[in-house]
C-alpha cells in the first residue's frame, strides 16, 4: 500500500511538472507570432504548436461527452483540453480501461 502512495505522488507530481511545461509552450508559440524566438528556425516552433493544436482539437471532438459530463461549463472543458490535450483526456481513458 506504501509504494502505490508513493507512486500515486510521483505520478501527480510529474503531472503537474508536464503541465508546466506544456504551458511553456504555449506561452513561447504565441510568442513567436509576434517575435520569432528562434531567428530563421522558429518555422519549427510554429508548425509544431500548428501540430500540436490540431491534435488537441480532435481530442475535443473525440471525447466531447466526457467534457460535457465532467464540467459544468463545457467551454470550460474545451479550454482545459486545448491546453494540456492528453494529459487531461488520459485520465479519462483511464477510466475507460479499468
Amino acid at each position: 500500500m506504501l509504494a502505490l502512495r508513493i507512486i500515486t505522488k510521483s505520478s501527480r507530481f510529474m503531472m503537474t511538472i508536464l503541465k508546466i511545461a506544456q504551458l511553456l509552450f504555449w506561452l513561447a508559440f504565441a510568442v513567436n507570432f509576434a517575435f520569432p524566438l528562434l531567428g530563421e528556425n522558429s518555422y519549427w516552433l510554429t508548425w509544431g504548436g500548428l501540430g500540436i493544436l490540431s491534435a488537441h482539437v480532435l481530442e475535443c471532438i473525440v471525447f466531447r461527452k466526457d467534457i460535457h459530463r465532467e464540467y459544468a461549463n463545457p467551454l470550460e472543458g474545451y479550454v482545459v483540453v486545448l491546453l494540456f490535450g492528453v494529459l487531461r483526456t488520459g485520465e479519462w481513458i483511464g477510466k475507460k480501461d479499468s
